[in-house]
């Protein structure tokens, strides 16, 4: 299933994102008609929101390990079940923007479940520029 192909009306967290203590529920804006941006906004505080990106779009090899408790409370049997994102801190153009590798998002393709998950893994950046050009 490709992101063009998915209809993600609203996620649900399992858990808090960091900072944000009781907001669960999010929708995903497509800003483009590709599948690279959307918006997750809030549906608890419509004045929080982030801008995500599938990791793929940008990071075709991130394939971090996460560990197997949150595949398990997400319910994902398989990895074709789960979506990354990364969010996406905005600069003036795509040199400027960066992405947080170090703590993804991931949803269940399935089940809309989702969490974001910070890795111990402290080579991954959690400023990684999109480009380096």
């Amino acid at each position: 299933m490709t992101t063009t192909e998915l209809d993600l009306p609203t996620i649900e967290l399992i858990s808090d994102l960091p900072g944000f203590p009781g907001l669960r529920k999010f929708v995903l804006v497509q800003f483009d008609g590709n599948g690279l941006l959307f918006d997750f906004q809030s549906l608890d505080q419509a004045d929080v929101r982030f801008v995500v990106m599938p990791s793929v779009a940008f990071f075709p090899d991130y394939a971090p390990e996460i560990e197997s408790d949150v595949i398990s409370k997400l319910g994902i049997r398989a990895a074709d079940e789960a979506w990354l994102l990364l969010i996406v801190t905005v600069g003036v153009d795509l040199k400027d923007s960066t992405v947080n590798l170090r703590a993804p998002l991931i949803v269940n393709l399935n089940t809309r479940a989702a969490s974001q998950v910070v890795l111990a893994d402290d080579r991954l950046s959690l400023r990684q520029p999109l480009r380096s050009d």
